[in-house]
């Protein structure tokens, strides 16, 4: 597998980028500006004993054993021995990350899961391994070494005894140490091996959701309803078979026009795509501080509203979906405008008809549409 090494090419290139998602890796030189996007330690340790975002702390070394710890900890202290920290979702505390993915209109907004940070001492890893979702590297503090490739594949077996799914050695397609501001992309099961240089050396992952085809069976499951009964499995056609007890290929013929039917509703099918898409990454809700007159008195004046980083929204055709619900359908303009540009004016707002008017001032409330924070 070639892989290229690229210069003057930054997150917002769709023109460059499309061409290697999820088909081959690239690694972009000095891609990010990452001047104002390294946390201090200090901080990093609060989130860890002080939230409930998801993280982990791992040690141990290639070729050696791995141990894992899952946050949040009632102290952190880095502990002897090559160690790595991975601090979820990170896009609900700093807004500068949120908007750094954003950069990226040429990809849908609803395929984003969220930006994971990896804060390492000096050789801390995570092991070699894959990952089955499409993922931006970017580094942000320090260097690191990546080993990238091959190719996994089905059969690949994962290592015995271990607390994380991880490879054994390969030869690598490309190994390069990269220094902040370069970014790594990866498609789905590409191996990477990555190793830590430096003291305090953080890579920001900005990783993508990739549904399997579970999860999507199991949103179908919750959408099938009365008109679901009347599609039933019939066969018309028996034809010959060894015994009465034998399925055959008929059968699964049969089978598959069954689900050729039920697929061929394609709003029902959007509601389901976008149902598991839209589902908030954390369990716990953005916090709620405004009262229904204080959003009605908000929209009242002039100002501009943002949606929250852990609101997912997404639209087919003029159909809604905020947060795994279906919100309405033949959505006016302003609406499909708030779910691709993520902002809404107090003017837009107050233009809108009262029930979708009513929408707004629900996610004003709920806490998943916020005032901008460069509002007056």
């Amino acid at each position: 597998m070639t892989i290229d090494v690229l210069e003057h090419v930054d997150l917002a290139d769709g023109a460059t980028l499309s061409r290697y998602w999820q088909h081959q890796p690239v690694v972009l030189k000095q891609a990010v500006d990452t001047q104002a996007l390294v946390p201090d330690p200090e901080i990093l340790r609060d989130i860890l004993t002080q939230t409930d975002l998801p993280a982990r702390l791992i040690t141990g070394e290639e070729g050696g054993q791995f141990t894992l710890k899952h946050g949040p900890f009632d102290r952190f202290d880095p502990p002897k021995g090559p160690w790595t920290v991975l601090i979820q979702a990170l896009e609900h505390l700093f807004p500068e990350y949120d908007a750094l993915r954003r950069q990226m209109l040429w990809l849908p907004s609803w395929r984003f899961e969220d930006c994971m940070l990896s804060w390492a001492s000096h050789g801390g890893s995570v092991g070699r391994h894959f990952d089955q979702f499409s993922v931006f590297l970017v580094q942000l503090n320090g260097r690191r070494r990546w080993e990238l490739g091959p190719e996994a594949q089905a059969s690949s077996p994962l290592l015995a005894n271990q607390p994380l799914a991880l490879v054994g050695p390969a030869t690598p397609d490309l190994t390069i140490v990269v220094e902040p501001g370069d970014v790594v992309y990866l498609p789905p099961r590409v191996v990477h091996h990555g190793v830590a240089l430096d003291p305090d050396c953080m890579t920001l992952s900005i990783g993508f959701r990739a549904p399997d085809i579970g999860q999507i069976l199991e949103i179908a499951l919750e959408h099938c309803d009365a008109t679901s009964a009347w599609l039933r499995f019939n066969d018309p056609d028996l034809g010959v078979r060894r015994g009465p007890a034998e399925i055959t290929h008929r059968d699964l013929a049969h089978l598959d026009r069954l689900i050729a039917q039920f697929t061929e509703d394609r709003a029902k099918m959007a509601s389901i795509l976008a149902t598991r898409v839209t589902s908030p990454y954390l369990d716990n809700p953005p916090e709620a501080d405004l009262g229904q007159a204080e959003a009605m008195a908000l929209i009242e004046d002039d100002g501009q509203f943002e949606l929250d980083p852990g609101t997912r929204m997404a639209y087919f055709e003029r159909t809604i979906f905020i947060n795994g619900e279906h919100i309405g359908d033949q959505a006016p303009d302003a609406i499909l405008q708030l779910a691709d540009t993520r902002a809404i004016t107090s003017r837009t707002i107050r233009a809108l008809e009262p029930s979708w008017r009513n929408h707004i001032v629900t996610l004003l409330t709920d806490g998943g549409l916020q005032p901008a924070e460069d509002a007056d």
